[in-house]
């Protein structure tokens, strides 16, 4: 998170500073592995499910989006305040769980209780983190829209977890996925940049 914060910081915009980041990780997470492992059982699970890539075209995208939507935040708020409201995304990834998959159907007191416990703490955190550095923020004319931009990373990161599951739980290979979810992102980075630039 520091080098995009060194980026806008120095006048690059967020969207090709996003493109940059994501170029970045796909050459580690999709060209890397097709070298050591091939791509042909990948090509096998794609035609085999087909109607799974839309939800892994779909997980790819929320995460361009939102990571682009961190990079406005750091420029308009700073990383100390924009990191810990993005990564809220794990109590949006819970409430989808609880509602959508009910992943604590059947647990006890004892753990939901420790799962609310847990949610809490991240608020807690987030909050005095960004309370305790707030001053540190650069002079940004749009506060308020960073911090719109943080918050709604967090919430589109922790969306992202209901196609993630989706496809997991149907049976898509995690390299078929990542194949996916990798093309998108850095599809839609590149026409945010198109667009945008």
């Amino acid at each position: 998170a520091e080098a995009p914060t060194k980026l806008v910081t120095i006048g690059l915009s967020p969207f090709m500073v996003s493109l940059g980041m994501v170029a970045g990780v796909f050459v580690a997470r999709w060209t890397v592995p097709m070298v050591l492992k091939g791509s042909d059982y990948v090509w096998a699970d794609l035609r085999e499910k087909p109607h799974l890539v839309v939800w892994a075209l779909l997980a790819g995208m929320l995460w361009a989006v939102a990571n682009t939507l961190t990079v406005f935040a750091i420029r308009d708020v700073g990383l100390s305040v924009a990191f810990p409201l993005w990564n809220t995304n794990s109590l949006v990834g819970l409430f989808w769980g609880w509602l959508l998959f009910n992943e604590l159907r059947g647990a006890g007191t004892r753990a939901r209780t420790r799962v609310l416990g847990g949610a809490a703490a991240i608020v807690v955190g987030a909050c005095l983190t960004g309370l305790a550095t707030s001053h540190q923020a650069p002079g940004s004319p749009h506060p308020g829209m960073g911090i719109v931009a943080a918050v709604t990373a967090g919430m589109l990161w922790g969306t992202m977890y209901i196609p993630y599951r989706k496809a997991y739980i149907s049976g898509m290979n995690p390299l078929s996925f990542v194949t996916v979810f990798t093309f998108a992102e850095l599809g839609t980075t590149l026409a945010f940049a198109l667009i945008y630039e």
